[in-house]
């Protein structure tokens, strides 16, 4: 009689951990996303964007990527990746009010302006890939400084906020670029 009661404690006992571990599971499988959404307060917005209201975090890869071809290419004059990670089809508005289309041109603008400067150091302050889920669309935003010694020995210093934009293949297609106007004349 002793082993039976013994065998169906055991039994109850491993029932019950083995309830408590199902219920473990089912909260870890549950995405912290929607538990995040769901203690979201509703905001109304004082103007409609015209883009889109409507952001979530994005694939870090692809800002990974951004500070690896924008910032850490550039940093030490390995443009020649640029095609890697570049659609062939992109546009770019660069700070300068500068408009470049198509990955060839951009590259060879950027090899051009890289080629101004005896020592780049860049130094990031955040990268931030988003996503738009109404448009579908994948972005990263870079915001670094960047101080620049010219072939001259003279050194400069510029605040930049990058946003790019990643097409469906992965690659960025678009470029908006932004300086805080701290160059000396």
């Amino acid at each position: 009689m002793k082993k039976v009661l013994l065998v169906l404690t055991a039994a109850t006992m491993f029932a019950a951990c083995n309830d408590s571990k199902k219920e473990e599971t089912k909260a870890a499988e549950t995405p912290a996303a929607t538990a995040a959404e769901a203690s979201k307060p509703d905001v109304k917005m004082p103007y409609v964007s015209s883009y889109s209201n409507s952001f979530e975090l994005g694939n870090p890869a692809y800002a990974a990527m951004i500070e690896q071809g924008s910032w850490k290419d550039w940093e030490t004059g390995n443009l020649d990746n640029m095609k890697s990670w570049m659609a062939d089809t992109i546009i770019a508005f660069h700070a300068d009010n500068v408009m470049t289309r198509g990955a060839d041109s951009m590259m060879a603008r950027w090899k051009r302006g890289r080629a101004e400067y005896s020592k780049v150091i860049d130094s990031v302050h955040a990268a931030l890939a988003t996503y738009s889920t109404d448009r579908k669309q994948n972005w990263v935003m870079v915001w670094a400084k960047e101080i620049n010694t010219n072939l001259k020995g003279k050194t400069d210093t510029v605040e930049l906020m990058e946003t790019w934009r990643i097409n469906k293949d992965g690659k960025a297609d678009m470029l908006l670029q932004y300086d805080r106007a701290t160059r000396k004349k």
